[in-house]
């Protein structure tokens, strides 16, 4: 039985070390890569990114047109479901 348990503590921290040299490893590659993306490729920003069939890059302002359109919709729907 002491020999079983002897075997048994020593494959476990043979596996344990396994899975944590493993992860270090992994770890030191997403941050070669990281650095590597981020020597190789810089940021472009947004004014320069050309767009297809020359239209405007896309932005996060919500149009008077938009707006109107869903308040219309959530009306609709409220009504619908009274």
């Amino acid at each position: 039985m002491n020999e079983a348990m002897t075997q048994g503590v020593e494959l476990m921290l043979t596996g344990m070390g396994i899975v944590f040299l493993f992860l270090v490893m992994l770890i030191g590659a997403v941050k070669l890569m990281a650095y590597c993306v981020a020597t190789f490729l810089p940021e472009v920003e947004a004014a320069h990114v050309s767009t297809s069939q020359g239209q405007k890059p896309s932005t996060n302002v919500v149009t008077p047109i938009v707006t109107a359109a869903i308040t219309a919709a959530v009306h609709q729907h409220r009504a619908r479901h009274k």
